[in-house]
């Protein structure tokens, strides 16, 4: 029960007792009288009474607290293995304060991180394959095309175009022909230098059909495509042994071409007059070809040729088939992949996070005040072992406020805080949060009020310091 309250019930019982003693006196008189009015003099003691009887402030007990303070502790046990700060050091929010043994976790950790390169390894390795096994459905679909464009080619025969070139190279090795002769014929007269730049431009020219021709026969017998029922080259059949003969027929004339130089160079001789009518004899033989080309062209396709053409499109739609499903296994493979990563990347923030909580760091910017443990020492989890605290403020805490005097009290009221430990100096404050829940103290239902003082930063106080709280309820 605070001091004023003490002195207003010392009051109210002298009361009690003069008006007990001056009552017997007014029931004997025998006349009855106003009462006198009151002097200015006993008004000003009235309301020196009434003052101090606590009508105008509130006196309550109290302790000195920081602005803010906090018990840290363990989330796990452990063994103590380092304590990295001291008492009444500055540090801030997330600093570390105390580590526990943690080599194990350290290990747990090493591994997790291990197996999660693993694994992002083998997410690599199959997001590879899914690339190979698209580029193998792409290759697939085209066999296909080409697969398909040879059927229709062998359905349908030959293109006009086919033809008249057949017709042409018919008729070129006609001409030939004539000229062949013609040209025995001159040889065996006469060899000039005419004929002889004649025979090397005949011999040029033959040479770069030759190479053109076999340029073209070389794509022919490489468009081939590997699948798994084994090599399909399109091009094979009509189309390459016409370009064959074609081949023949240039290699033919190249070798005539060169023999008719060598002859014309070397004089009208015995030997030139033979190839002379060698030529001849070639020319009427690339005519024997061409004619048999064309007649190859307008022959139609037989059953066993389309067959095969048949086949060769089925097989590369099965080709496809089997690409399509090594897609399928693939992206399950990614899957399978991708899930790997994540359970590993969730075991590496599982240990990391156990090897965090071995470290107790600090909350809030502010100073260690109180360690509880020592290196060495077994604590367990939820145990506080390190009190931190903002210093910057000081509040203060009323312990003995009771329910008759805390209805008086508003937050924002001032208040004049005495200090016990340091006697002839008061600081003021100010009320900052009144509870809205009572407690029980020596028996009586207090109400804890919060104050909050002024600066004070020439005073040495500290925390648990017990003070005497004046508050102004006016």
């Amino acid at each position: 029960m605070n001091k004023k309250r003490y002195l207003v019930g010392i009051l109210l019982v002298v009361s009690v007792v003069v008006l007990a003693a001056f009552q017997p006196w007014q029931q004997g008189r025998e006349t009855a009288v106003s009462a006198a009015p009151i002097s200015s003099e006993a008004a000003s003691q009235a309301a020196s009474v009434a003052k101090q009887t606590g009508v105008d402030a509130v006196t309550a007990e109290g302790k000195i607290v920081p602005l803010f303070f906090s018990d840290l502790s363990f989330q796990t046990g452990g063994v103590v293995a380092d304590i990295l700060v001291e008492e009444g050091d500055k540090v801030r929010a997330a600093d570390p304060l105390i580590q526990l043994d943690a080599v194990d976790l350290d290990i747990a950790v090493l591994q997790a991180e291990a197996r999660l390169v693993s694994a992002q390894a083998g997410l690599v390795a199959a997001k590879n394959q899914l690339a190979l096994a698209q580029a193998g459905v792409t290759s697939a679909e085209a066999n296909i095309g080409t697969a398909e464009a040879n059927l229709a080619l062998t359905i349908a025969g030959p293109l006009p175009a086919e033809i008249d070139q057949a017709e042409a190279n018919l008729a070129a090795a006609e001409s030939a022909v004539v000229q062949a002769a013609g040209g025995r014929d001159a040889t065996l007269n006469a060899i000039t230098d005419s004929q002889i730049r004649a025979a090397e431009a005949n011999v040029a020219s033959t040479t770069a059909d030759l190479r053109a021709i076999e340029d073209q026969y070389q794509t022919i017998i490489d468009t081939c495509f590997d699948t798994p029922n084994g090599t399909i080259c399109p091009l094979y059949g009509p189309v390459e042994e016409a370009t064959r003969a074609q081949l023949q027929v240039a290699q033919a004339n190249q070798t005539a071409a060169q023999e008719a130089l060598n002859n014309l160079q070397s004089g009208p001789t015995a030997a030139q007059q033979r190839a002379a009518n060698g030529s001849v004899a070639v020319a009427q033989a690339n005519v024997a070809v061409a004619q048999a080309q064309l007649d190859l062209l307008l022959e139609p396709a037989t059953p066993e040729e389309v067959a095969i053409a048949q086949v060769a499109v089925d097989q590369a739609k099965g080709a496809l088939s089997l690409a399509e499903v090594e897609i399928v296994q693939a992206e399950a493979a990614v899957t399978q992949a991708e899930a790997a990563v994540t359970t590993a990347e969730s075991a590496v923030a599982s240990a990391q996070a156990a090897l965090d909580r071995m470290t107790l760091k600090a909350t809030f910017d502010g100073e260690v005040a109180r360690i509880s443990v020592s290196e060495g020492e077994l604590v367990g989890g939820s145990v506080p072992v390190v009190t931190m605290a903002d210093f910057s403020a000081w509040l203060v805490e009323t312990t003995d406020l009771t329910e008759l005097d805390v209805a008086q009290i508003n937050e924002g009221q001032t208040a004049v805080v005495s200090v016990d430990a340091i006697p002839d100096e008061t600081v003021s404050g100010v009320v900052t949060d009144i509870a809205l829940v009572s407690s029980l103290s020596s028996g009586d239902v207090v109400y804890a009020v919060e104050l909050q003082l002024d600066a004070v930063p020439d005073l040495p106080l500290r925390w648990g310091m017990t003070v005497s709280v004046d508050i102004d309820t006016n």
